[in-house]
């Protein structure tokens, strides 16, 4: 019983990557479909478009 214990409390500390496995992790997800490839790059486009114009837009707000 005191051997369980210190085994429990040896087990507890950090994660070293190992212990994990990349299939165990994925095992319970969804399969990406390319509606969602489409939504990422459109989003992206969007947040780099937003970015130009903003660039665009404050040092010309601010010099005027």
């Amino acid at each position: 019983m005191a051997e369980d214990k210190e085994k429990n409390q040896v087990e507890t500390g950090a994660l070293t990557g190992g212990e994990i496995e990349t299939h165990d992790v994925l095992a319970g997800s969804e399969e990406w479909a390319p509606i969602e490839t489409k939504l990422v790059v459109g989003s992206l486009i969007a947040a780099a478009v937003a970015l130009i114009i903003g660039l665009l837009l404050v040092p010309t707000s601010i010099l005027h």
